[in-house]
């Protein structure tokens, strides 16, 4: 017999996909690990057909989603990559447990992994969540990331390099082989690293077409750190699934992405532009005249203007952002959305969205609404965030979230 619990006295945004929807009263009904019914005006079940969980006019809407993650970036992380590799195995890896069980406290059921600094960490991860035996989201496992020789991250100390095509197609495969699903590739250079501005493209189609090739011959797919517009382009012709940054975007670039026809996803990282241009960064070093060299405060004003184009041009954008600096701590994932309504112009729900219902299609899972049929990953809060978005940001806010219709975390607080 089903396992079957029914919240009721909610109030549900269902991330329908209308940037201006506002939550319903409703009753949720869920059987095993999907959602059976959404019913407004309420369900009648009692106690001997339904665990029945009363929620007071809290508010139910899907489990967040963040496309782009490091897990190995621990809790108290300072931009030390060579550190966090050479850290015992033994170590790290409680470190990346307290990571994801972040990542679960703060509402987020669903990250694709975007690169790991010790080889298996999201793998590991993925398999002890899965298990039971700590606490996480669900996991789109990453690898190490991949450089070609010469671009960014070509020293090979914290990445893999390839030199052509055929090289690249074996790193894809052998990673792909060890459970890797989402493969992350650096096509352009970043400011940051003054040696490798932004605009740098490396790689080149044949290579790209190669490594999206091999991975979906996996059932895997590629991601691509692209800030500049040329690198963007490439990535949209060849068939990568998601462009991180995308900070320069011209037209050629935006017809390249929207000639797609809808399955590639522009994943920004707007808030760490933000944070480090508005000085939060500074006390660990990013100091104004670094930051000013690198570039960042046109590239934020540039990726502001490019997120109306692509917005305009209908391509589906992906929250995520690199968190884990302690500009950008570990549980403040949510500030990204924010920073979609502050300064790119969206609605709070049209934000939510790149969390939830455009993460389920570029994961490649059945997330993202609150819809029959659906898995039953959910968040549950006090507030509004349909009115305002930074409702998601409040620890003392959360009551709950679910996962494939269990309670994986429930706030202490709420039974103070």
């Amino acid at each position: 017999m089903a396992e079957r619990t029914l919240l009721t006295n909610a109030r549900v945004l269902a991330c329908s996909g209308d940037p201006h929807e506002r939550p319903v009263a409703a009753d949720v009904l869920i059987e095993d690990d999907r959602i059976a019914e959404v019913a407004p005006g309420g369900l009648d079940a009692g106690p001997a057909s339904a665990r029945v969980v009363d929620l007071d006019g809290a508010t139910v809407l899907p489990g967040l989603g963040d496309a782009h993650v490091h897990t190995s970036w621990p809790l108290d992380f300072v931009f030390d990559h060579a550190g966090i590799a050479a850290t015992p195995p033994a170590e790290h890896i409680l470190d990346v447990a307290a990571v994801v069980r972040t990542f679960l406290e703060s509402g987020y059921t669903c990250i694709i992994g975007a690169g790991v600094t010790q080889p298996q960490d999201d793998l590991l991860a993925r398999d002890a969540i899965d298990r039971g035996l700590i606490p996480g989201p669900r996991i789109v496992p990453s690898g190490p990331m991949v450089a070609e020789v010469g671009g960014l991250g070509a020293d090979g100390e914290l990445m893999q390099v390839a030199g052509n095509a055929a090289e690249l197609r074996d790193i894809v495969a052998r990673q792909c082989d060890m459970g890797v699903r989402a493969l992350k590739l650096f096509i352009s250079g970043d400011g940051v690293v003054p040696e490798h501005p932004s605009d740098d493209v490396y790689m080149n189609d044949e290579m790209l077409e190669a490594a999206v090739a091999e991975a979906d011959r996996h059932g895997a797919f590629i991601t691509v750190h692209a800030r500049g517009s040329a690198s963007v382009a490439m990535a949209a012709r060849t068939g990568v699934r998601i462009v991180h940054h995308a900070c320069f975007l011209d037209d050629d670039a935006v017809k390249a992405l929207e000639a797609r026809g809808g399955d590639v996803w522009v994943c920004p990282g707007l808030h760490y532009l933000y944070a480090m241009v508005n000085g939060h960064a500074e006390p660990w070093g990013m100091t104004p005249g670094r930051i000013e060299a690198s570039g960042y405060p046109l590239e934020l004003r540039s990726q502001i203007e490019g997120m109306a184009m692509l917005r305009d041009a209908g391509i589906a954008i992906l929250s995520g952002g690199d968190f884990g600096h302690q500009w950008t701590r570990h549980g403040t994932y949510a500030a990204e959305l924010q920073r979609y309504v502050e300064l790119a112009g969206m609605t709070p729900v049209e934000a939510i969205c790149t969390a939830t219902r455009n993460m389920g299609p570029a994961a490649r899972l059945e997330i993202g609404q609150v819809r029959a049929g659906y898995l039953a990953d959910l968040l549950i809060v006090d507030g509004d965030p349909a009115a305002d978005v930074t409702v998601l940001q409040r620890p003392e806010l959360r009551r709950a979230v679910m996962k494939g219709g269990e309670f994986a975390h429930v706030n202490p607080g709420v039974l103070s």
